[in-house]
């Protein structure tokens, strides 16, 4: 039997072990695990020199696969005490490790927040947006750009998290939505930086000279 087909088969033994009250629903996984467990113990005493080892490997085999369906499905923790002990304790300590990864991770984190965000003057988030996003564009003498990347959402995120507006906090969609394609200079959907707000022309120091 494939393994792919275990449920099927112990669950059409369970329903009519269930409809001719038989067992309870655990009582039935305890007895099939017995019977598991018995096998694989009889397979596994027999003769490696026996004409039959390559067939009682076999079984052998198929009865562990088994076993291990049976292992996934045991709710009641049926199975004997430390099998279940032994399969908590590694769990219990793969959740240490993770809680440990967990703990590392947040203050690593911990290490980029602030208390206390700059403060960006009332109405003018539009204005400090626009400088940031000529800060985008800006060339250095090479012809390559400042500054590189591949997506928008650093720029609104470093908005979001360092920055407020009129003592606020910025929403991430609020600076998400300066952050949009654009078809020359006007954007196709999201917000637009009007005319008013464009207080500032970030240049070359050489174009300042000339």
């Amino acid at each position: 039997m494939d393994q792919t087909y275990f449920s099927y088969y112990y669950n059409h033994h369970l329903d009519y072990s269930l409809k001719n009250n038989l067992a309870s629903e655990e009582d039935f996984f305890h007895h099939v695990w017995h019977i598991v467990e018995t096998r694989i113990k009889h397979f596994e005493m027999q003769d490696p020199f026996s004409s039959k080892h390559a067939m009682h490997r076999q079984n052998l085999a198929k009865l562990q696969l088994f076993q291990k369906y049976l292992n996934s499905i045991d709710e009641w923790d049926a199975r004997p005490s430390h099998i279940v002990i032994a399969e908590k304790d590694e769990l219990i300590q793969n959740q240490k490790a993770k809680l440990e990864k967990l703990s590392t991770k947040l203050a690593e984190l911990n290490e980029y927040e602030v208390s206390l965000k700059i403060l960006i003057d009332d109405g003018h988030l539009p204005t400090f947006i626009d400088i940031i996003q000529q800060l985008r564009e800006v060339q250095l003498p090479s012809g390559r750009k400042l500054l590189k990347s591949d997506h928008k959402i650093p720029y609104a995120k470093m908005i979001a998290r360092y920055f407020s507006h009129g003592g606020k906090d910025i929403p991430i969609e609020t600076a998400r939505n300066y952050f949009v394609d654009k078809k020359g200079d006007v954007a196709i959907k999201g917000t637009s930086i009007q005319s008013e707000h464009r207080l500032f022309k970030v240049v070359p120091i050489e174009a300042v000279k000339k």
